[in-house]
């Protein structure tokens, strides 16, 4: 977690594109802690929330970057309440807005399909299940409020929630390609 502090300590200049050694050490943090339990994810949510807190909600243009730590961490951030506090704080904000870069844009996209995809062999539980049910709902939601239909020649779809429902679509298309089944469940509700 040093190293990524001191990243985003920097200039956001030295961040695009994130350093190779930032990189490999997230990539050998993931791979040393396959099955982080409950606490070891509080730590590092709580310690990604202290670097977005200390300088990326200060300095917007290191969104970007931070969007893509998240990404590649995303597998390690478990439990609901932690996953919709990165849905709130920046994931949201990403894909329900324009104005953000394509990576930052596809970088939330990632984030979220790492949700809602799952192996349902390895989902005992349920719990994937029910966190991808969750943020379809999400999703879905999001992806409703910008598509509306307009109820009269006066009313008109503005070019920035049309293009942000083109996004939010491309995102519930993708999860239906490779989940149809929970798809077709999930519109049948």
């Amino acid at each position: 977690m040093k190293s990524l502090q001191n990243a985003f300590a920097g200039d956001s200049q030295s961040l695009h594109p994130l350093p190779d050694e930032l990189q490999q050490t997230i990539e050998a943090f993931l791979e040393r802690n396959t099955k982080l339990d409950d606490s070891d994810s509080q730590r590092l949510h709580e310690d990604l929330l202290s670097v977005h807190n200390k300088y990326v909600a200060t300095s917007p243009d290191k969104l970007g970057a931070f969007v893509h730590v998240l990404r590649l961490l995303q597998p390690a951030i478990r439990g609901e309440k932690r996953l919709e506090d990165w849905w709130l704080l920046v994931i949201r904000p990403v894909v329900d807005a324009i104005g953000h870069n394509r990576e930052t844009s596809q970088d939330a996209r990632e984030f979220l399909l790492g949700i809602l995809l799952f192996d349902a062999d390895d989902d005992k539980t349920g719990d994937s299940a029910s966190l991808s049910a969750k943020f379809l709902g999400r999703v879905m939601e999001a992806y409703m409020a910008r598509s509306k239909v307009p109820t009269s020649e006066q009313e008109e779809i503005s070019p920035e929630d049309e293009f942000i429902a083109q996004e939010l679509e491309s995102i519930l298309v993708a999860f239906g390609k490779k989940k149809p089944l929970v798809s077709i469940l999930f519109v049948m509700r």
